[in-house]
Formats: structure tokens, sequence, C-alpha cells
């Protein structure tokens, strides 16, 4: 299975959790991903980093 961070490549940052949701799901990434990223906390994401070191903490 790909890493999350394949799926979002394409983030532009700033952004939110909803906005990393619709890009991840339009790289094709399936239920798994779209599942882990759906537990980060509602709030805006300043860099790729932040998101990952948050998903690392599960």
């Amino acid at each position: 299975m790909r890493e999350v961070h394949e799926y979002l490549a394409e983030v532009r940052y700033p952004c939110d959790r909803a906005e990393l949701l619709r890009c991840a799901s339009a790289c094709g990434a399936d239920d798994t991903v779209l599942g882990r990223l759906g537990t980060l906390p509602e709030q805006e994401y300043e860099s790729a980093d932040v998101v990952h070191r948050l998903l690392g903490r599960e």
C-alpha cells in the first residue's frame, strides 16, 4: 500500500482537514488512508511535516 504522504504530494499548504481529504481522494487514496486522515483534528495545517507528525502518533 502506498504511504499517506504519497497521496498528499499535491496539497497546497496551509489547508484544512477537508482539503487533505479532497486531495487524497482525488489522488486515488483508499478507505484506509482516508480513514487515517479523517482522524486528524479539524484545524489548519501549515505544512506536510505537521500532518505527518500527527499521523505518526497513532
